[in-house]
C-alpha cells in the first residue's frame, strides 16, 4: 500500500508541471519569439564584437559616462542606449607633406611619415581628452611643430650637408618629447620620405660643395708637391754627400753599374773603355749581323 501511494505521488507531481506547460505553451512560446525577434532586430545595440588587436572603451549615458573598463578582445553586451568605442593597439602611420622656412628664409618641403600606438592602459584617459580622432588632433600637429622647431635653426646648405640619421634622431627625441609627455600615445618612430630644396637652390649648394672639393683637392696636390719636393731635397743632399766621399759623380757611377749589368749578359760583346777622366764605356754587341755592321750601344756621358 505505501508503494502505491508513493507511485499515485509521483505520478501526480509529474502530470502538474504537464498541465502547466499545456496550459501556458503558447504564451511562452510568444514570449521566447518575442526575445528572439528583439535580439535579432537590437543585436547591434547590445552586442559588440572586437577582433584581434582591438580594444573598447566603455560609455554609460545614466551612470558616469566614460568608465574606467578596459574591454579586451572578444563580444561583450551592454545596454541599447550605451556605447562602446572600439580603439587599435596595433602600430598606427600617418604622413603628410609639410612646407616650411629655413633660418635664412629659404621655403623647402619634406614628406614625412610617423608611427605610433595608444597606451592600452590609459585608453579611457584618451577617450576622455581626445577621443577617436586623436592623430587629427595631436600627431600629427606636433610632428609638423617639431618639424618647424628643429630644422627652423639651420640653413638650407647646412640640412643638405647634414647627416639625415642625426637629424631624424634630433627630430625623433623632440616629436617624443612632445607627444609622450602630455598624452597617452606611444610613439615608435619618425622617417623622413623626402626632403626637397628650391631647384636654383640646390644647384647653388651642390655648385659650392663641389668648389670646396676642389679646393681640398688643390691643397691636397700642394702638399704631395711639397712632400716630394723635401723628398728630392733629400735625394739630391745624400748625392751630392757621395760624390763628395767618393770623389765620384754620379752619372758616372750609374754608367759603370750599366756597364757591370751589361758585362754579366751571355751574349758576346766589345766594351770600350774611354781613356779621359769624363768618358763613360761603349758596348758592341757582335751577334748582331747585317750589312750595316754591328750596332753601338754608347752610354750616357757628362761633365763631372
Amino acid at each position: 500500500m505505501p508503494s502505491l501511494r508513493r507511485r499515485a505521488g509521483r505520478a501526480l507531481l509529474l502530470a502538474f508541471p504537464r498541465r502547466r506547460f499545456q496550459r501556458y505553451r503558447f504564451g511562452l512560446i510568444l514570449t521566447l519569439l518575442v526575445v528572439a525577434f528583439g535580439l535579432l532586430v537590437m543585436g547591434r545595440d547590445i552586442l559588440v564584437f572586437k577582433h584581434a588587436g582591438e580594444r573598447g572603451v566603455y560609455w554609460s549615458r545614466f551612470f558616469g559616462g566614460t568608465l574606467d573598463w578596459e574591454l579586451g578582445e572578444g563580444t561583450h553586451l551592454k545596454f541599447p542606449w550605451d556605447e562602446i568605442y572600439i580603439y587599435s593597439t596595433r602600430v598606427q602611420e600617418s604622413h603628410a607633406t609639410t612646407k616650411l622656412l629655413t633660418i635664412d628664409g629659404m621655403l623647402i618641403r619634406v614628406d614625412w611619415s610617423v608611427r605610433y600606438r595608444v597606451d592600452p592602459a590609459h585608453l579611457p584617459e584618451l577617450h576622455r581628452n581626445l577621443g577617436p580622432q586623436y592623430a587629427e588632433k595631436v600627431v600629427v600637429p606636433e610632428v609638423v611643430s617639431s618639424l618647424r622647431k628643429v630644422l627652423g635653426v639651420y640653413s638650407a646648405d647646412q640640412i643638405y650637408a647634414r647627416d639625415e640619421l642625426s637629424l631624424i634622431s634630433e627630430i625623433d627625441k623632440q616629436v617624443r618629447a612632445r607627444i609622450e609627455l602630455f598624452h597617452p600615445i606611444l610613439f615608435e618612430t619618425i622617417l623622413l620620405l623626402q626632403l626637397e630644396l628650391p631647384e636654383e637652390m640646390s644647384k647653388g649648394i651642390v655648385e659650392k660643395l663641389l668648389f670646396e672639393q676642389n679646393l681640398l683637392s688643390y691643397d691636397f696636390r700642394l702638399r704631395g708637391e711639397t712632400e716630394e719636393k723635401k723628398r728630392k731635397l733629400i735625394e739630391a743632399e745624400g748625392i751630392k754627400g757621395f760624390e763628395q766621399t767618393a770623389r765620384l759623380s754620379m752619372l758616372k757611377w750609374r754608367g759603370i753599374e750599366a756597364t757591370m749589368e751589361l758585362a754579366k749578359s751571355p751574349n758576346a760583346k766589345i766594351i770600350f773603355m774611354g781613356s779621359g777622366q769624363n768618358s763613360l764605356p761603349l758596348l758592341l754587341n757582335m751577334e748582331s749581323s747585317g750589312a750595316a755592321g754591328p750596332p753601338v750601344t754608347p752610354l750616357p756621358s757628362a761633365a763631372k
